[in-house]
């Protein structure tokens, strides 16, 4: 798909029919309008002033109507912004795929009516802002070179008390992280990553014990203030990539079940809790590229 501009959201008048008692306005599913029409769906109830939306689709078409009332929509394609108001029947908002959108401002009693090309399909749709310009290929993460300023890191990382009960890190010496970052390019069968947020240094990721197709994912993000910020689903997305370019067909983890967080998006993210292997300590879940 091609980057679509806020330019592209077309407002399209559907023109109406006049009767002594009111008016009527048709769509039909012909070349007059953007698409074929497969769903759709209205928001009501809302309270004034509210919102909705925020998200982006990736191919499905959206033509919304003020059914009721009024409302702005507000669109970004990464680059620009424009707002377009709403408030007549008869006329529509078009918004192709890949342009974030949001329903701001609903009057009391509005209506929004979606007309969508698309039946639903949640993975069509992309509700955080860092991962839509990541689809725009403008990634705010970023994997890059495990160096000296990671290392640096990781030693404070790795020493808070909450980070290395999550990790499982037992206790390590200066010394002994240092003759471990000189030995790395000696690990054949291990891959290591800095991870950066808006270029600044999050975490540690990487795949270690690669043999016979499988590895070890592994990682975390070291600072605090980006925990809950769904970077997590991302990240996952970036190693299953870099496992695929490795040929490994099974990705396998280690997690405490003490971390739900955790599990909860590993399973998201596809990986199965092999009970034959796990205890009461540690959790190992599995995953098949």
């Amino acid at each position: 798909m091609n980057n679509k501009s806020v330019f592209d959201c077309s407002v399209i008048d559907l023109g109406k029919i006049n009767f002594a008692e009111g008016n009527l306005t048709v769509v039909e599913n012909n070349s007059a309008f953007p698409f074929d029409v497969k769903r759709v769906f209205y928001l009501y109830d809302i309270a004034g002033g509210e919102s909705r939306g925020a998200h982006a689709h990736k191919e499905c078409h959206q033509f919304l109507i003020a059914a009721g009332g009024s409302f702005e929509v507000s669109l970004n394609d990464g680059t620009y912004q424009r707002q377009v108001f709403l408030n007549r029947p008869n006329i529509g908002l078009h918004i192709p795929p890949g342009v974030w959108a949001s329903e701001i401002n609903f009057s009391s009693g509005a209506i929004c009516l979606v007309l969508a090309s698309h039946q639903y399909n949640e993975s069509d749709y992309i509700r955080n802002y860092d991962e839509y310009l990541s689809f725009l290929g403008n990634p705010l993460l970023k994997l890059v070179k495990y160096d000296s300023v990671f290392l640096e890191k990781s030693w404070d990382w790795l020493n808070d008390p909450e980070v290395k009960y999550l990790t499982n890190t037992g206790n390590f010496s200066k010394e002994e992280q240092e003759k471990w970052f000189q030995n790395l390019p000696n690990l054949i069968n291990y891959k290591i990553w800095g991870i950066t947020y808006k270029e600044e240094p999050i975490g540690v990721f990487g795949i270690k014990n690669i043999q016979n197709g499988q590895g070890e994912y592994w990682g975390y993000i070291g600072e605090k203030k980006q925990w809950g910020a769904g970077l997590g689903s991302q990240i996952i997305e970036l190693i299953v990539d870099e496992g695929m370019k490795l040929e490994l067909i099974e990705l396998n983890l280690k997690v405490i079940p003490q971390n739900l967080r955790a599990i909860k998006l590993y399973e998201k993210k596809g990986f199965v809790l092999t009970n034959e292997e796990s205890d009461d300590t540690m959790l190992i879940m599995k995953k098949k590229l």
